[in-house]
């Protein structure tokens, strides 16, 4: 069954197989952006094909020696100073950040028009405004802040938004020394003063990075943060890096969130991010 497991078909047709799905059944790809890609896909086909619900699932990423050895030699992930303490590696914002965590998890999301999921009696956890993608027209893993900033100011901009209505950021945040930065630069540039009144916060301190899938479970977590009123912390931030002068959650905070905006930017010069709102009932 090898030729099988190999193909980017499996995960989506043993899905279906499952469920027992007959509609349309295929794999998104965009490394470490691919969920918000995703959740892009199924708005649209609830919007333009007829659909009543959507599962967007994220899979479990394998990694192979191969992959690690691969991304330890170009820089990506941490690998030199915190093998014997490995909880503290994950360090996004630190100054001793050097390179992401991989880890295994996985994620899905229902996605439904609001009238069917008030029909069927649902649970509504938050309301999905939009999600969009972008190229920086760049193969390499470098992170473009003209990139990662033209797409937080048109998704804005496509769902009506001004800066000010944003009120959390679950950044991609990978504990990489230029991406960090990359980020923070872009949120500054696109919310200008409102910056200073942005929470942010970042999943992967805690969670490590789980690529493909990352995008998905950090809607997840977002969400219930969304729901709950608090965010998490930022953890093994021992000493923040200088250029870092936003508000970085470093302890759990109360916060009231109306509306948020997950950040997912992945190799290959591809971006992805969507829009989330909190559910009134009405």
């Amino acid at each position: 069954l090898y030729p099988l497991h190999i193909l980017d078909t499996d995960h989506a047709g043993s899905v279906s197989e499952v469920l027992q799905l007959k509609g349309p059944a295929y794999t998104t790809g965009g490394a470490c952006a691919s969920g918000n890609i995703a959740l892009s896909h199924g708005i649209d086909q609830i919007r333009y094909h007829g659909l009543k619900a959507v599962l967007v699932v994220a899979p479990s990423t394998d990694f192979s020696p191969i992959n690690l050895h691969g991304l330890a030699l170009m820089g990506a992930i941490s690998h030199q100073s915190f093998n014997d303490t490995p909880a503290l590696a994950s360090r996004p914002y630190d100054t001793r950040r050097e390179g992401f965590v991989p880890c295994h998890g996985g994620a899905v999301l229902v996605l439904e028009n609001l009238d069917d999921a008030r029909e069927r009696g649902a649970r509504i956890y938050a309301e999905v405004l939009g999600a969009d993608a972008s190229a920086d027209g760049n193969h390499l893993p470098q992170p473009s802040q003209a990139g990662q900033a033209y797409l937080m100011a048109k998704l804005l901009r496509e769902n009506n938004l001004s800066p000010e209505q944003i009120d959390y950021v679950s950044a991609h945040a990978t504990s990489t020394p230029l991406g960090d930065l990359t980020e923070i630069r872009s949120v500054r540039q696109v919310f200008g003063s409102h910056a200073d009144r942005l929470m942010i916060n970042a999943p992967k301190s805690m969670l490590g990075h789980s690529c493909g899938s990352a995008a998905t479970v950090e809607t997840v977590a977002a969400v219930l943060q969304l729901r709950a009123g608090k965010l998490h912390p930022s953890i093994n931030i021992e000493n923040m890096d200088p250029e870092i002068d936003l508000n970085i959650c470093q302890e759990v905070v109360n916060c009231e969130v109306n509306i948020l905006m997950n950040n997912s930017f992945g190799f290959g010069g591809i971006n992805s991010i969507s829009l989330l709102k909190r559910y009134d009932g009405a």
